[in-house]
C-alpha cells in the first residue's frame, strides 16, 4: 500500500546506519503536526515518515469516525486509502473496531528509525479514555508494569490466537505498548520505554537536535501536511542505481500537503553544496523524463535548483506514485547517472 503501512525491510535498515551531516539550530515550535511528531522521536532518529491520519480523514469526510464504527465505514475508509497512504494501523482497522483504541482515535502518526530502534508513535484523538484503553489491554491478556504516568504494556507472543490477534483484538505487533495519558499518545515498538523518555523530558528529541530543520525549512504549506518522509541515506549505502561521486544528497525528503503540489527535496550540504544541486536539477530532468517514460507515468514534474536544494514538484494526484518511489529510492528519490558514472 504505503511506506507507512509496510516499509521495505531493505530500505528502513539501509537508513539505520545513516547519521545526518546537515545541522539546525533546534527552532521548530511546534507549531505544525509534523514538528509536534518530532518532539517525541530520540534525537538519533535517522528516518521519519509522518502522517497526518485527522487531515486524511477530513478530507474524505470521515472525520467524526471513532472505533467501534460499522462495516461500511471501515471499508469506506480502507477503500478510501488503496494505493494511497495510511498509518501503520490502517491494515487493522476492521479488527480492532472490537479493542480499546484504533486507527480511528488516531491524530498522527511518526514512525522513527534510528541506529537502534524502530518505533512508531500515535497522537490520539482528544475524547480518548486512557485509563479504558489500560484496563482493555489487561483484559486482553498483557501485563502493565511502569509508571502510572506512562505505564508499559508487554504481551506474550506465544499467547496470540491462530490469527495473531492478542485477546482476539490486538495484532500482535503491538506487543510493546506505552500509554503516556498527559500527552495523549501510545507508543509501540521492542523500545518504546525510550521513546516515552522523549516524551517526559527525560531524554532529547529531534527538535532538540534541530537536524531536520534544513528539511523542514523547504516544506511549503507545512501545516497543511497529511504526508511527509525524511531522511539522511549515505553515497556509500548504494540506495539507488548508477551511483556517482555526486549524485546522492544529503538528505531527502517527501511533502504532500493537502491539494498541494507534491515536493520532493534533495538537499545537499557541504563547501560545494549549491553546485552539486545545479547539476543533480539538470540530471533529474532527463533522469525523470526516462522514469516517466519506462513505466508510462504521465507525471509533469517541475525541476527547481534553489540553494543547496533541489525542488521537484508534481501534482497532488502523483502523492502515491511518488511514496511508494521513495521505498525503493527511485525516481525523484533516485541517482541520475553522471559523467562520471
Amino acid at each position: 500500500m504505503t511506506p507507512s503501512l509496510g516499509r521495505s525491510t531493505g530500505v528502513v535498515a539501509a537508513l539505520l546506519l545513516a547519521a545526518s551531516t546537515l545541522t539546525g539550530c533546534g527552532l521548530l515550535d511546534g507549531s505544525t503536526h509534523l514538528e509536534e511528531a518530532l518532539e517525541y522521536l530520540p534525537s538519533d532518529t535517522t528516518l521519519v515518515t509522518f502522517v497526518d491520519r485527522a487531515r486524511i480523514a477530513d478530507r474524505l469526510d470521515l472525520g467524526d469516525v471513532r472505533t467501534g464504527a460499522s462495516d461500511d465505514d471501515v471499508s469506506r475508509w480502507l477503500d478510501a486509502i488503496k494505493g494511497d497512504y495510511g498509518t501503520s494501523l490502517s491494515p487493522f482497522t476492521g479488527v480492532m473496531q472490537e479493542a480499546a483504541f484504533s486507527d480511528f482515535d488516531v491524530e498522527w502518526e511518526a514512525l522513527g528509525s534510528g541506529r537502534s530502534a524502530t518505533a512508531w508513535v500515535w497522537k490520539m484523538s482528544d475524547d480518548l479514555d486512557f485509563d479504558k484503553v489500560a484496563a482493555d489491554l489487561v483484559d486482553a491478556g498483557y501485563e502493565r508494569s511502569g509508571p502510572s504516568s506512562h505505564p508499559a504494556f508487554h504481551a506474550d507472543l506465544a499467547a496470540s490466537d491462530e490469527t495473531g490477534l492478542i485477546g482476539g483484538r490486538y495484532p500482535s505487533r503491538l506487543a510493546d505498548l506505552v500509554l503516556v495519558p498527559d500527552e495523549e499518545i501510545v507508543i509501540s515498538g521492542r523500545h518504546a520505554d525510550d521513546i516515552a523518555k522523549v516524551a517526559t523530558d527525560d531524554a532529547d528529541s529531534l527538535a532538540d537536535k534541530g537536524s531536520y530543520d534544513d528539511l523542514l525549512a523547504q516544506a511549503d504549506h507545512q501545516g497543511d501536511l497529511e504526508y511527509a518522509t525524511l531522511g539522511f541515506p549515505t553515497r556509500s549505502q548504494g540506495l539507488a542505481p548508477n551511483p556517482g561521486p555526486d549524485c546522492t544528497p544529503g538528505g531527502l525528503a517527501l511533502f504532500v500537503p493537502t491539494d498541494q503540489k507534491v515536493r520532493t527535496v534533495r538537499l545537499f550540504d557541504g563547501s560545494t553544496a549549491e553546485k552539486d544541486a545545479t547539476a543533480d536539477a539538470d540530471a533529474m530532468k532527463s533522469y525523470l523524463d526516462d522514469w516517466n517514460e519506462r513505466y508510462d507515468l504521465g507525471i509533469a514534474f517541475d525541476v527547481t535548483a534553489v540553494g543547496p536544494a533541489v525542488l521537484i514538484e508534481s501534482g497532488f494526484g502523483d502523492r502515491g506514485v511518488l511514496t511508494r518511489a521513495f521505498q525503493r529510492f527511485e525516481g525523484p528519490f533516485g541517482c541520475p547517472p553522471t559523467e562520471a558514472s
